[in-house]
Order: structure tokens, then sequence, then C-alpha cells
């Protein structure tokens, strides 16, 4: 800094010196900020290199594996107090989404695909029958003929 006798002195030197540490100071805040943006930067090139390098399931595997995790610890518990953790898993689980469960369970086609020829010809009659649509008028006037 400047002293006070140099202020009366030559006030427009001290204002020059005054905004030349000012702009000295706000250069090095700009540094550091750069310098902290390039090691940051570097971090996050990294963690990127690092997920390309991964398979492309591997977040799907990772969800699934701590998933089973916590499946596990949940039966140990339930097993520690005495309960049975599919009744306790089924109390957890909402009336909706049971709801929307079943449903996609009717909805999936049981094709079971071909096994042999017996199971083919069920499937291919129960196909057929649920097919046809009886005309029972025309039955009940053919019967009585």
């Amino acid at each position: 800094g400047s002293s006070g006798s140099e202020d009366e002195a030559s006030p427009s030197t001290a204002a020059a010196e005054q905004k030349r540490e000012e702009r000295l100071r706000k250069f090095r805040e700009l540094h550091l900020k750069r310098n902290e943006a390039r090691k940051l930067n570097h971090q996050e090139v990294v963690e990127e290199d690092k997920r390309l390098k991964l398979p492309p399931n591997w977040e799907a595997k990772k969800a699934r594996l701590e998933w089973e995790l916590k499946v596990e610890e949940k039966k140990k518990e339930c097993a520690a107090r005495g309960e049975d953790y599919e009744r306790v898993k089924l109390l957890e689980i909402s009336a909706e989404d049971a709801d929307r469960w079943e449903r996609k369970k009717k909805r999936k086609n049981p094709d079971l695909g071909f096994s042999d020829y017996a199971a083919a010809q069920l499937r291919q009659y129960q196909r057929l029958t649920r097919q046809i649509k009886p005309d029972l008028e025309q039955y009940e006037r053919l019967k009585e003929q």
C-alpha cells in the first residue's frame, strides 16, 4: 500500500497504484479459477472415460445386483424375526401396483412353443374353439325341425 503523505502529494499516482493492485488481484483470482476449472474438467474426462469403457448394460446390472442384495438383507431380517418373507413383501406392495402386475401377467401370451405334436394339436383346437361363435337361434330352429 501507500502512506497517507503520498496520497496528499500525488493523488493520481496513488490511484494508478491502487488500480494496478486491483488488476493484479483480479488477475490472480482469474488464474486460480482457471486452474480450478482445468482440474475439474480433467476429473470429468477421467470419469467419462471410465464410464465409456464399461459394458453398455453395466448400469442395469449394478442396479439389479443392489436390488438382489437388498432382498437378501430383507430375507435375513425376516428370518431373524421369525416372519415369512413372502408375506412381509406382499404387505409392502400397494394395491395399485399389485393390480398392475396382475394385468401385465394376464396380457402376456403364454406361448410355450412347440414341445410335441399332441400339445400343438391341443393348442390349435383350443384356438379354433375360442373363435367359434354359435348362432343359438338357428340352432333352436333346426332342433325343432
